[in-house]
This record gives structure tokens, sequence and C-alpha cells, in this order.
């Protein structure tokens, strides 16, 4: 998931930075701190004024499971329950020690000790299933913030837009004066547009993205944790499993 982060982040600035520097654009116009104040510290400040705290660690914990952390796939929890199924059904479901399991995922080391506690199958599924939906909950308001930070920066860009012309007017009379203030003003729908399109409406949709993965992920550590606390063969979880392999392809 990191890496078509990364590559969509580039290829986005590339391609802007192609399509001006084709037509003999000057970058140097493009450069305006007072609208680049309007739109980004506007936005910034309107998502302050929308959101909660915890609407806002949300963002930032989304923000670094997309861009710093390994997600954990399909595959990887696939191979730890089947590990797992196999100590059980050799050692007993006593023998397993969450802390000792390889894979970093905090859903699964939760569920491990409600398992090796013996908690009965249905009361895991209902805490998990519970767990989960807070989590997605969490995804879905991080989602919310950076659309509306997405709309924000579109608005914030024409309220630029407004700012420049007003401060237009007194300068009419300056042959040079307009055409900078009209550049400036432009400038401020620029940056909305760039910040909406190339950053915020699409970091929404990655978290999107993100939470449906991390919910196919808790999906299947509930599965491979109810087949092993009711003592299902490793193989037969092995083909269970499969199933979400194949909606992650």
């Amino acid at each position: 998931m990191r890496t078509t982060t990364y590559l969509g982040l580039v290829l986005g600035i590339a391609f802007v930075s192609l399509a001006v520097r084709s037509s003999g654009g000057d970058f140097s116009i493009f450069t305006h701190r007072t609208a680049l104040l309007i739109v980004l510290g506007g936005t910034l400040a309107a998502a302050t004024l929308a959101s909660s705290r915890r609407t806002v660690l949300d963002a930032l914990s989304a923000l670094s499971r997309i861009f710093l952390s390994h997600t954990v796939t399909t595959r990887q929890v696939s191979q730890a329950l089947i590990g797992l199924a196999r100590q059980a059904r050799a050692q007993g479901v006593a023998t397993i020690d969450p802390e000792a399991v390889s894979l970093r995922e905090p859903f699964l080391s939760k569920g491990l000790y409600l398992l090796v506690d013996g908690v009965e199958a249905e009361r895991i599924a209902e805490l998990l299933r519970l767990e989960s939906e807070l989590l997605s909950g969490r995804r879905a308001q991080a989602e919310r913030l950076f659309r509306f930070m997405g709309h924000s920066a579109l608005l914030l860009g024409v309220a630029g837009t407004l700012v420049g012309i007003v401060q237009l007017a007194p300068g009419l009379q300056d042959q040079a004066a307009p055409w900078t203030a009209v550049t400036a003003s432009l400038a401020s729908t620029c940056y909305g547009a760039l910040l909406a399109g190339l950053l915020f409406l699409p970091l929404s949709g990655k978290v999107r993205t993100l939470d449906q993965h991390e919910q196919l992920v808790r999906h299947q550590i509930v599965a491979g944790l109810i087949a092993i606390r009711l003592g299902q063969n490793p193989e037969y979880l092995r083909e269970s499993l499969t199933v979400f392999a194949l909606k992650h392809g």
C-alpha cells in the first residue's frame, strides 16, 4: 500500500511539473506566500474547527499506517493462523503464547488472549466483531476529515482569488499592478485545486481502501480463531482461509 501511495504522489507532481515546463511556464509565478497561507492555513483551520481531538488523532493514525507502516497481508495472517492451529491441535490451546507470535498485529494479539483464557467461541466472535466495528468507525472519521479538507481547499482557493480581486480594485490605474494581483489571486485557486485533487481527496480514498483491507484481515482473524477454538483440522482451516486471499486479490 505504501508503494502505490508514494508512486501516486510522485506521478502527480511529475506530470504537473511536466505540463508547466512543456508550455514554457515559469515555476516562480506559482509561488505566492499569501495564496498558500489562505489555502493551506485556512484548510487546516477549518479541519480543526470541524473535528474533535479524537478525529484528528484518527487521521494521524491513518496517515502513519499509509505512509510509514507495513500493511499486514492476508497471506501472512493465514500462515500465522495455520501455525497456531497446528500448535493448538498438537499441544493444546493453553500452550499458545500471544507474545511469542511473530506476526505483530494488535487485533490478533487481543483475540489470542481471549482464546488462551478459554473464552467461548461465540463470545470471542462477539467481542472481536465489536472491536472491528469500532476500529472501522475510526477509519471512517479519518476518511471524512480528509474529504472535508479537500472540499475546504477548493473553496478557500476561490476565496483567495476573491481576496486578490478585492485587492486589485485600488490599483486599477496602475498598468502593471493589476496583472501582478491577478497572478497572485489565481494562484490561490491553483493551490486549492492541486491540494484537493492531488492530496486530500486521494488520501480520503486511500483511507477507505485501508479500512476495507483491515476489515478483511480482521474477519480472517476472527474466522481463524473461532476455528482454532473449535478444534478444527489445520488443513481444513487452510482451505477455509483461501477465500480471504481471493477477496484480497
